[in-house]
């Protein structure tokens, strides 16, 4: 199939889409990174003298940061 691609639209047709969906990862990457960098604190402080292990507060943190940028970006790639 791509070689068709090139051949009847050239091999800059394989990009055409490229730029919205770099742009998209990047928001969901930076909104993953800094939810999850801001909640870590906030759950170690919550679990203070609970656990003793910050796998389980890291965890939490990181399922809340994926699912905020998830609810957040499923929008933008369904109006794209």
């Amino acid at each position: 199939a791509a070689l068709r691609i090139v051949e009847a639209e050239g091999p800059k047709a394989l990009t055409a889409g490229l730029a919205p969906t770099v742009i998209g990862y990047g928001i969901e990457g930076a909104l993953k990174f800094g939810v999850y960098e801001t909640l870590k604190p906030i759950f170690l402080a919550a679990c203070d003298g609970i656990v003793t292990d910050p796998t389980q507060p890291y965890l939490v943190a990181a399922i809340c940061a994926g699912a905020l940028a998830s609810i957040i970006l499923c929008p933008m790639e369904e109006t794209r």
